[in-house]
């Protein structure tokens, strides 16, 4: 196919009909109508390459004809060239080959956040803050941001110069570019007991760094966790499989999801019983941003009577999409099925309803004053202040009951005119 890409449009549109051609004689009829339809994809395609004022490279003719395939179904279904499918890969597998740094890109430049914990970006010695002025040599006034970005990568065992400002003085930090794995999860003790443990995403080894995140605390805490804040503020979704396995963490039986295509409904994922916690008390946080393999979870957690919701109205999106590889490297992401939580609620475009809900999705604050409605309640640590999910998530944990009434009687003064009603 990459071959193909550098020839001229007619030989182009020609073989690239007779490939589409052989896949649909599989199943056309004796009629022939798919061969004319392709025949005036051809002859349009042809006509653009040839008579259009600009003219356009075949390749690029030949992406967005097929990125036009996928504009008439739903959101979700794309096609990705190979930049845009491998960068897309990288973030899902939570594997690449660079360095390792986590960058705040603006218009003051390329700032280093934080160099990943035993990447070679750390190893190194770059630092927090460092901004980086140049990469092999070549500074950001003269390439631009994006450009140095794209240098920064490159293959296993190569040396990438990266020259970052420190204070006042210019460094130049040679480093080997080596397979670099990004986390998906956080964790940490909260208070008396209790654990928190953060999804961003669900890649590949989402599950396997969920055990070893509770094991973690487990130890630091001396023993079993009290209960577990589960945070999906913000997960976009990834690997289903993933999604299902992480459920199942605490549910010992049951459906986890089911799927539905153009067949008949069928249970993506069944909880299994081996290694499951049955008993620890959960709340799962969760906003606006979380979504699909995140709902996933959240949904098959709140059906089961597994654990409680606290946030705001999630994103919506229970559809499932598969990635289909082409010969040049792109790659087609279809939805190929919707799927529904273990009680039959399809979240698609409506979202799931926390038990505990600050509010719908989108919004960014309580629709009650937080503050207030834990004072005199436990404590909590001084790094969940400010965090008022997480914060009433917490409060949940401990004293559901008192946390629910208070949060009742909140609302009914703030919805009553005068100030004085009765808590509902």
């Amino acid at each position: 196919m990459l071959r193909l890409l550098k020839l001229r449009a007619p030989v182009l549109v020609g073989t690239f009909a007779a490939g589409l051609i052989t896949g649909a004689a599989l199943t056309a009829s004796a009629t022939g109508e798919p061969f004319e339809r392709l025949r005036v994809f051809a002859e349009a395609l042809s006509l653009i390459e040839s008579r259009y004022v600009d003219e356009r490279k075949p390749d690029t003719l030949l992406y967005d004809a097929i990125g036009g395939l996928t504009q008439g179904l739903d959101d979700h279904s794309v096609f990705m060239d190979p930049d845009r499918y491998r960068e897309t890969r990288e973030q899902t597998s939570g594997e690449y080959y660079g360095v390792g740094i986590s960058i705040d890109s603006n218009e003051g430049g390329i700032h280093i956040i934080q160099p990943m914990q035993g990447s070679p970006a750390e190893e190194a010695g770059l630092l927090p803050g460092d901004l980086i002025v140049a990469v092999d040599g070549v500074r950001i006034e003269t390439a631009g941001e994006d450009a140095l970005l794209a240098k920064i990568k490159g293959r296993r065992g190569t040396i990438v110069v990266l020259t970052v400002q420190r204070a006042d003085a210019e460094l130049d930090f040679p480093v080997r570019r080596d397979q670099v794995r990004t986390r998906s999860v956080e964790s940490r003790l909260l208070a008396d007991g209790h654990g928190w443990v953060k999804l961003s995403r669900f890649q590949r080894r989402t599950a396997d760094e969920v055990r070893r995140a509770l094991a973690e605390l487990k130890e630091n805490n001396g023993g079993p966790l009290s209960g577990l804040v589960l945070d999906l503020r913000g997960n976009p979704g990834g690997y289903l499989n993933q999604a299902v396995a992480v459920a199942d963490l605490w549910l010992a039986e049951g459906v986890i999801v089911t799927t539905v295509g153009r067949d008949r409904p069928e249970p993506a994922g069944r909880a299994r019983t081996g290694g499951t916690d049955r008993d620890l008390p959960i709340v799962v946080v969760v906003d606006g941003g979380s979504a699909s393999a995140a709902e996933i979870v959240a949904g098959a957690l709140q059906d089961h009577g597994r654990a409680k919701l606290v946030g705001y109205t999630t994103w919506g999106k229970g559809s499932v999409q598969q990635f289909f590889d082409l010969p040049d490297g792109s790659a087609l992401k279809l939805t190929t099925a919707r799927y529904y939580t273990p009680s039959g609620r399809s979240i698609h475009g409506s979202g799931i309803q926390p038990d505990l809900i600050l509010g719908e999705r989108g919004m960014s604050d309580p629709d009650f004053d937080v503050a207030v409605t834990l004072e005199g309640m436990s404590p909590t640590p001084d790094w969940v202040e400010g965090d008022a999910e997480l914060a009433l998530a917490l409060a949940y944990l401990r004293d559901a009951e008192t946390l629910v009434s208070r949060v009742r009687a909140a609302r009914s003064v703030a919805e009553s005119p005068s100030g004085d009603s009765v808590p509902r």
